[in-house]
């Protein structure tokens, strides 16, 4: 298999000739690590249990470190696995003293040693290689954490083989690697991530697929997430130009990926299809749970909602893609699923604003009535930062209040702040208006058909940076594809999102 980058000079030149897979790193070796949430941690990134240390601790743990080295080393024993330890230890205390260029250079010995002792694809040097990243990221060296993430996924294929579960982590991390990288702009081609990150995560969901109890995973997370990278990818139209989808810049090596998956999920390369084919699977998935409930029970109930809503997000997908008469029939559908509850359901399913699409973790916008009972609104959402989302942590945002019509296409009309938490000037104004008109929202339904709405009053937290360094579509306009690679989605973006 064929690496499509060279490597950093951080792999040992022996490595070089042999490592050309082309989808390389990611999580640590940690088994059975699987995220309900979604979102992935990358491992070791931050060493633990520093950061509280004084100058003073920092300082007698680094001399009796260096002391145990110096002590197997006298013996003659260079290669002991506990010089190898050791010079971990000291490069996260270098780390938390800032002082990089010293870890990385006890980082590299440490990844020799235990390649030495353990074997040249050995997991055990898995966090070394990762401690790497995290200071050649802390040097701006961009380039060569890379390369050694694609490194720590190549050793996990060759240690674990591209059969095994246990690569799924792995696989995850490097995935949401390349969709950091796509939202910073890093590399050449930036868009071209978003097929590494698909590809990687198509992967992921064959893996799954062939197990025994797949149901032990989060599939659904896995599918959303594929859609989600399939959204992008139809607003770069990344997949629609050969100089991009086969490029060399890739990272992922297509037939390696196809070894795994055997085709599923690449549906042409066509990013309508993609995302179909992963919410029709989420839907399955969620139809198959009301079956297997209690009819009249309480979590039937709640699996018919889960099922509806999974109904809407496909009708939303048509909407993104202006398959107008197709949505149209599917919020029908939706709407029949629930004709028999109760209103309290129907209400909760079809009574709220919704920018789409729903599936990624953002706060939604929030209702005159629903402010009654809710405090100050964490959680980024449509207005926040570009970079995907990937973590629950939450944080306070300010928010604006607006009046707007909402069309039978989920267009904003007429949009007007009404009023904002802190002090904003025109400009924010401004593009807090170009923000919401360039979103696409779910339209209202009456009796399940998409009716336009008039003088909707909801409120949006934002994020002042983000909002604040926009351009308007109008100063956008006529750029390249490149230029808007940082677009992460039409919702978490403002005006390089917008129609």
């Amino acid at each position: 298999m064929c690496l499509r980058s060279c490597l950093s000079n951080s792999v040992s030149g022996a490595l070089v000739v042999f490592i050309k897979l082309g989808v390389i790193n990611s999580l640590n070796a940690a088994r059975h690590v699987w995220l309900t949430l979604g979102l992935i941690i990358p491992g070791l990134l931050m060493p633990l249990g520093v950061s509280a240390q004084t100058t003073a601790e920092i300082g007698q743990d680094r001399q009796q470190l260096e002391k145990t080295v110096a002590e197997l080393e006298s013996r003659g024993d260079t290669w002991h696995p506990m010089i190898s330890e050791s010079m971990i230890s000291l490069a996260r205390l270098m780390q938390a003293d800032n002082n990089h260029p010293e870890a990385l250079a006890l980082l590299k010995r440490a990844v020799h040693i235990s390649r030495v002792n353990h074997g040249l694809f050995s997991l055990q040097q898995a966090p070394a290689i990762k401690m790497q990243v995290a200071s050649h990221l802390a040097l701006n060296e961009w380039q060569e954490a890379d390369s050694l993430e694609q490194y720590h996924l190549y050793i996990h294929s060759r240690s674990l083989g591209i059969d095994n579960p246990e690569l799924i982590p792995a696989l995850l991390s490097y995935a949401e690697w390349h969709l950091d990288a796509f939202a910073e702009r890093r590399g050449d081609l930036p868009a071209t991530r978003l097929i590494d990150a698909y590809r990687l995560y198509s992967a992921v969901l064959s893996l799954v697929d062939a197990q025994d109890e797949p149901e032990k995973y989060p599939r659904e997370h896995y599918l959303h997430r594929l859609a989600y990278l399939s959204w992008l990818m139809h607003r770069t139209a990344v997949q629609s130009r050969p100089e991009t989808l086969y490029a060399k810049t890739r990272k992922v090596d297509d037939d390696w990926i196809e070894k795994i998956t055997d085709g599923d999920y690449r549906h042409h390369n066509n990013s309508f299809l993609q995302g179909e084919y992963a919410l029709n699977q989420v839907i399955s998935m969620r139809a198959r749970r009301v079956e297997e409930s209690t009819p009249g029970s309480s979590i039937q109930r709640e699996m018919r909602k889960l099922h509806a809503e999974a109904v809407l997000d496909m009708a939303d997908w048509n909407l993104l893609f202006d398959r107008r008469q197709g949505a149209e029939v599917i919020y029908k559908q939706a709407w029949e699923m629930l004709a028999d509850e109760d209103d309290a359901l129907k209400t909760e399913v079809f009574d709220r604003m919704v920018l789409i699409p729903s599936f990624e973790n953002f706060m939604q916008p929030e209702s005159m009535s629903e402010l009654a009972s809710s405090g100050t609104p964490t959680m980024a959402n449509a207005f926040s930062s570009s970079r995907p989302l990937r973590s629950e942590e939450r944080r306070v945002w300010p928010w604006v209040k607006m009046r707007f019509d909402l069309t039978r296409n989920g267009r904003t009309t007429n949009v007007e702040v009404l009023e904002a938490s802190t002090e904003i000037n025109e400009y924010v104004r401004r593009n807090m208006v170009m923000t919401l008109r360039g979103s696409v929202l779910r339209p209202v339904l009456k009796e399940g058909t998409p009716d336009i709405a008039r003088g909707l009053v909801y409120r949006f937290p934002y994020d002042p940076e983000r909002i604040a360094g926009n351009r308007t579509e109008t100063e956008t306009a006529g750029e390249s594809v490149e230029s808007i690679d940082n677009v992460t989605s039409g919702i978490e973006s403002a005006s390089n999102e917008a129609r």
